[in-house]
Formats: structure tokens, sequence, C-alpha cells
């Protein structure tokens, strides 16, 4: 039995780890061979894949230590089999369009909306290299798969810093700005954060997949940029998830304005995006500049220039906590007042 107790202790710690790399090897396995099969993979690109790989399991390993958060993130996984089946279907579709794109020399195809909502310029584009781009329902329901690929399975797992940053209760007013399908409410809610959610988005169709995944929130069709009059100091705490790299700048400001504009004083802005120039290494940024080409992200390089603490500053938001989280950083801010 003692001989069992030692052979049976190391066997423990490393049949976690062998699990996770098989979770992590998957989702990499499939964003390798969509990415190649799109785009001609150069030493840039595959030293990119071998620190992604390695970052993702290190997050996995980081957040899935905590059984609760483990438990939450399976309970909230099983929402995705729901959508596997349209993901797969779309894939072809997908890699065919950023093929096309590429062989007549187009960066983005003009997205013609069926509503009268008065959409900004800048979002009529087929974001993500989708027909329709953020108008189109098939996007929204497969959204979660689509980074959960890019992420290699990491999606969920990253926005666990934003929810940890959420205090435990039922006593909050919390506005999700660009909420799109509001996937992290429902993990959040398994984590006891059951507070008065609000999301607004652009998008009909991910404010409609957000209802059909049935999220515990009050949802509208708003422009951030242009939030209800009446909202002013509202809120007790806002989160805004990787909304900045998907704006120009005066976008970004007009947004920022508004966000503050709405919480209330001494409330707190949780804010995640991608990494920047700084936050990482060459090797770790070197193949962000094909997000642009593969993902049609127009504003991602400008992005990744950005000086948030700088923006934020200039809108009464002092950042008290700035984390990173694999391929995304976190900010806390505190509006002063």
């Amino acid at each position: 039995m003692a001989q069992l107790g030692q052979f049976g202790a190391p066997l423990a710690e490393v049949l976690p780890r062998l699990r996770t790399a098989g979770r992590v090897g998957l989702h990499a396995s499939g964003l390798m061979s969509g990415w190649a099969t799109a785009l001609p993979m150069d030493e840039v690109d595959r030293s990119f894949f071998r620190n992604s790989f390695n970052g993702s399991m290190e997050l996995h390993e980081r957040v899935l230590s905590d059984p609760d958060k483990r438990e939450a993130l399976a309970r909230a996984e099983r929402e995705d089999l729901f959508t596997l089946p349209l993901f797969l279907g779309a894939i072809l579709s997908d890699v065919g369009r950023v093929r096309h794109k590429q062989r007549h020399g187009l960066q983005e195809l003009r997205v013609e909306p069926e509503d009268s909502f008065p959409y900004p310029d800048y979002y009529l584009t087929d974001f993500h290299n989708q027909a329709n781009g953020g108008l189109s329902l098939r996007a929204a329901l497969t959204y979660e798969w689509q980074i959960r690929i890019l992420f290699m399975g990491a999606n969920r797992l990253m926005r666990q810093g934003v929810i940890d940053q959420i205090p435990e209760g039922s006593h909050l007013d919390i506005l999700d700005v660009a909420c799109g399908p509001a996937t992290w409410m429902s993990q959040a809610w398994l984590q006891n954060r059951r507070h008065r959610y609000t999301g607004i988005d652009l998008s009909p169709s991910y404010l409609e997949a957000a209802r059909l995944l049935r999220r515990k929130a009050t949802l509208l069709q708003m422009n951030a940029e242009q939030m209800l009059p009446e909202w002013t100091e509202r809120f007790d705490l806002l989160t805004c998830i990787w909304l900045f790299h998907e704006l120009p700048r005066p976008a970004i400001e007009r947004v920022t304005a508004e966000m503050a504009r709405v919480l209330e004083p001494g409330g707190t802005l949780v804010f995640m995006d991608a990494i920047q120039q700084g936050d990482a290494s060459s090797e770790e940024m070197g193949s962000f500049e094909h997000f642009e080409t593969y993902f049609n992200e127009p504003y991602f390089q400008d992005y990744t220039r950005l000086n948030l603490p700088e923006l934020f500053a200039r809108h009464g938001l002092r950042v008290v906590k700035t984390e990173r989280w694999f391929m995304s950083k976190l900010l806390v801010l505190r509006k002063e007042g």
C-alpha cells in the first residue's frame, strides 16, 4: 500500500495536467487547421502558436485549480453543445470567405442592415469575415465557439478575471457595455453573482442569441456612444469586455465618456480587452498583424498602441488594478468623486 501511495501521488498530479493539455491541444489543432487553410504560416506564426499554447495551459491550470470555478466552467460550457453543429457547419463557409477575399484583394465587404436602427458606419462591415458581420444571427450563436478555438479553450477562463472583480450577492445594478450574447453572465450567476444586469449591444442578432440562451438580464439594442440620458450615475458597476479593439479612436473616446457618465461616483468599471504593445514579448505579439486580415479587425493594430490609463484618466476613471489574463488584459477602474 505504501508503494501504491508513493506511485499514486505523482500520478494524481500528472493526470489533471494531461487532461488540460488534451483540452488545449484539441482547440489548438482546430485553430491551426483553420489558420493554415486560409493563410500561409511562417515562423512568426508558429512561434505565436507555441507561446499561445503555453499561455493557455498556464491559465487553465491557474483557474481550474479552484474546484468552484472548475464546476462553474463545466456547467456553463454545457450550453455550447447546443450551438456546436451550427459552428461546424459554418467553418468551411467562413474559411472560403477569407480565401475569396484574398484572391480578389478585398479587406472588407459592406453589410446592409435590414432594419432602420441608426448604426454607425464603422459597424457595417463583415467583422470576423462573416456574412453580415455583427448583424448575423449565425455569427451570434456560434460566437462562443469562434473565440473558444481562437483562445485554445481559454475564452471563459479569461472572463473569469472579470467575474472575480464582482462581489457576490444580488445588490448591485450592473451594466455590460457591448454585451454580445452575454455568455459570461451565466458563469457569473453560477458563482453567486446574481445582481441586476443590463446588457446593451448594437446587434439585434447578438441580443436575440442572448435571449435564446436565457440570460438573466435586461437586454437593449443601444449604441454605447450615446446611452440613455436618464442613465446618468445610474449604475454601481460597469463591465466592458473585448470592445475597444473593434472601434475607431473617436468612437472609443465617446464610449469612454458615456461609461464615465452612467457610472455612479465611486463606482467600478471592470474592463477587459486584448493585450497591447508592451504587455507581451514581440514573439507573443507577432501574429496579431494577421488579425486584420484573417478576422477583419480593421482597428486592432491601432488599439494595441492606445494608452488606456491616459484615456480613462481624461474621463475621471482611475486605474486601481491591472492584470494579464492570457491574451487579454484586465483593468479595474474607479470613478472619482
